[in-house]
């Protein structure tokens, strides 16, 4: 029968929809009211609100049904596991949609990196979209695996899966009109393009925005929040796993501007997402704050919906798919039951990957005596880590120097650190000092290192930094930490040496075991080091950073010398 016939026919009650939500406290995100009724489907759509029966019904008497949510902006590699098994995570928190950007692997592994990415959510069960990567590389002044064009990213425009540009985050290119990224904005000049603008003053921002970018996660305070609000800007209140900055934007949310906000999550570890949540959890942490939970439900579905151009998603009405979350009440936000595309979600355990991604590994073993540091002076510039943040302080510090060289032994919280090349063997490296991590008596290296994703390495036992890169080498990326001599612990990243193809129990298991030893010598509480430690390359971020050719200033837009001299 035809299908349009049959929902019309069900919606009139002339016959019996084919599944019916009965009783039902339904969170219209229209009126930002609750409505008590049924709720119609057919197959994979809502047919009807009012007082149905269904072939098959399911009584929800006392429960709140929302849209099922939707992450705005999130780097499926973050979590260290595949699209298709980061799915049934969200799934499993009521996110039934997700916005990814795969510039992470595309760093990597460039067009080959996206495709992996594209057909490895073909088998989820969610609903994944792409925006894709603006800045492979970040900056020019990177080395990375792989270089992106316009003329590569249009291999890409017409799929369906993609909605447009990812975050552009070389701003200074952008309104320099640097002809590599305005090929790609003319590109994509029909679509949806994401921001990246932190601490952008008011002229650069317009003439950003010029280029038709619509969106920025990068806000820090509720001030720089309402300025690109004022200027158009839908802004993302981003509660990652190292960047937090929801609650000090919530102040700029009001009644009049909440429908330009959205939720997302980033950079989202796998432990985060198992025990606190996705965008389900951002929802909690707004409302623990005095949003309204009406309020905040619509910025975790309509907004994005509406921003991202997604029709008939994102609210409870006729004729919109049947994404639906079972809420047992509206304070905590606790999941009973999610609907995909009308069906009860079920737990995917059969997992389909076909292991025909090349390695990432083009790197020699390195040896010790690399780390070696002589020292013309006695004052260093040094990275200086901002708790429960991603970006960082310039600091100069003294440092004992010994027969000429760094005295490694004596650096109190400061610690060496050093970011190799990975991608085309060209030996390129640099070793520059961090403090603020608090750990001590261990080395830590792994192949998260954004967006590069060089191997990043920290340390003050130079035979340990050796044994912890080399480990992380050997096994074709991951992560490792090294003391005295010894792997304490590691975990495999095969693909890109960012991501896993196993269990999310077993990587969550993995992931909570580094960083429990990681407290055991000193970590705070409150850190995790190595998401921390994946930040300190990214030079797009305020305030000083590492990269495999030296220090990098981000205020003043250039490379630095390590020593004050």
């Amino acid at each position: 029968m035809d299908k349009l016939k049959n929902n019309i026919d069900s919606a009139l009650r002339n016959k019996q929809a084919d599944f019916v939500l009965k009783n039902a406290s339904i969170i219209n995100v229209f009126t930002q009211t609750i409505e008590k009724g049924d709720i119609a489907i057919n197959e994979d759509t809502i047919v009807g609100i009012g007082n149905y029966s269904g072939k098959k019904e399911l009584d929800c008497s006392g429960y709140f049904i929302s849209p099922g949510f939707i992450d705005s902006h999130v780097h499926v590699e973050s979590s260290k596991v595949i699209p298709q098994i980061f799915s049934d995570i969200l799934l499993k928190n009521g996110v039934t949609t997700c916005i990814a950007d795969p510039h992470e692997i595309a760093n990597v592994l460039g067009k080959e990196g996206i495709k992996f990415m594209l057909d490895d959510s073909e088998k989820s069960k969610i609903s994944m979209f792409f925006m894709m990567p603006s800045c492979v590389p970040a900056l020019t002044i990177e080395d990375n695996g792989a270089v992106l064009k316009a003329e590569d990213l249009s291999e890409f425009i017409n799929n369906n899966k993609v909605l447009g540009l990812g975050e552009v985050m070389d701003v200074l290119s952008v309104i320099k009109y640097k002809n590599d990224i305005i090929d790609k904005l003319k590109l994509f000049n029909n679509k949806i393009i994401d921001g990246h603008c932190p601490i952008i003053d008011r002229y650069s921002l317009n003439a950003y925005m010029n280029c038709n970018v619509k969106t920025d996660h990068e806000s820090t305070t509720s001030e720089e929040a309402l300025e690109k609000v004022r200027n158009g800007m839908y802004i993302m209140l981003r509660q990652g796993s190292a960047a937090r900055n929801l609650v000090k934007l919530l102040p700029a949310v009001n009644l009049k501007n909440f429908h330009r906000f959205l939720f997302c999550t980033d950079d989202k570890d796998i432990v985060d997402l198992i025990e606190k949540g996705s965008i389900d959890d951002s929802i909690r942490i707004a409302i623990e704050n005095g949003m309204d939970p009406i309020m905040a439900i619509t910025i975790a579905t309509l907004n994005a919906a509406e921003c991202y151009g997604l029709k008939k998603i994102g609210a409870i009405a006729p004729g919109y798919k049947a994404d639906l979350v079972i809420l047992e009440n509206l304070e905590n936000i606790k999941v009973n039951t999610v609907i995909k595309n009308g069906n009860i979600y079920i737990e995917n355990e059969e997992i389909k990957f076909n292991d025909n991604i090349k390695s990432s590994m083009n790197i020699e073993l390195i040896k010790e005596e690399i780390f070696k540091i002589k020292a013309p002076s006695n004052k260093v510039n040094v990275i200086k880590v901002i708790p429960k943040s991603i970006e960082t302080k310039k600091v100069i510090r003294e440092i004992e120097i010994e027969n000429g060289y760094v005295n490694s032994d004596n650096l109190g919280d400061i610690q060496k650190i050093g970011v190799f090349e990975r991608h085309k063997n060209t030996g390129k490296y640099s070793i520059g000092f961090i403090e603020g991590l608090g750990i001590k008596g261990c080395s830590i290296a792994q192949t998260i290192a954004h967006d590069s994703h060089n191997i990043i390495v920290i340390g003050n036992n130079d035979k340990d930094m050796e044994i912890a890169i080399n480990t992380v080498i050997k096994m074709g990326g991951g992560m490792a930490i090294v003391s005295k001599g010894k792997i304490i612990e590691k975990l495999s990243l095969p693909i890109g040496g960012l991501m896993t193809y196993e269990n999310p129990k077993f990587v969550s298991q993995k992931i909570k075991g580094l960083n429990l030893q990681c407290k055991e010598y000193g970590a705070k509480k409150d850190m995790d080091i190595f998401l921390t430690l994946g930040f300190m390359s990214l030079p797009v971020i305020p305030e000083i950073r590492i990269t495999a050719r030296g220090i990098f200033d981000f205020k003043e837009n250039k490379f630095i010398d390590l020593f004050c001299i």
